[in-house]
């Protein structure tokens, strides 16, 4: 009687293990989160994409600038740009429409160029980088990196603190 009592808990104990890790794989199974509204982090995670875009744009658009840092007003310039292209997003996208098509990077990347032409075009964000004369975009001459330092207040100041980059 003792031995069959030893089979049945251990039969049971086995049924009840294996209904616990069944449990465990559905609930890995969830689907993901339809969001209704922009959230604080979707806003600051596209923000950023776009900040990281946008520096890559620059780069791209004048190579001289590789390896400097921007400076506080361009950093200012490029964010302001980033709330432009996230106004004009969230104007022409509910969230859920949004979300749904985001990890395409074939469309994601044309949604964010194509609005940030529109911003350097109709708002004139970027304009230490870019000018328009509301058709075409271009590259100014001369500095673009203008500081109110001298180079030796920049020398001063870059040589105890590591160099953060204007990397593409």
């Amino acid at each position: 009687m003792k031995n069959i009592f030893l089979q049945l808990l251990f039969w049971f104990g086995l049924f009840f293990i294996l209904m616990g890790v069944g449990e465990v794989i559905k609930a890995e199974d969830n689907k993901t989160v339809i969001l209704r509204e922009w959230t604080t982090q979707i806003l600051y995670d596209t923000t950023n994409a776009c900040y990281e875009g946008t520096i890559k744009w620059i780069v791209l658009s004048n190579p001289s600038l590789i390896g400097q840092m921007p400076n506080y007003q361009s950093q200012r310039q490029m964010i302001i740009h980033c709330f432009c292209v996230m106004d004009k997003i969230r104007k022409e996208f509910k969230m859920e429409e949004y979300q749904k098509l985001v990890y395409d990077p074939e469309w994601v990347g044309n949604l964010f160029m194509t609005r940030a032409m529109e911003c350097v075009k109709e708002q004139k964000t970027l304009p230490s980088f870019f000018t328009t004369d509301n058709k075409t975009i271009t590259i100014p001459e001369g500095k673009l990196n203008d500081s109110p330092e001298t180079p030796d207040q920049q020398e001063e100041e870059s040589e105890g603190i590591p160099e953060t980059i204007f990397q593409g």
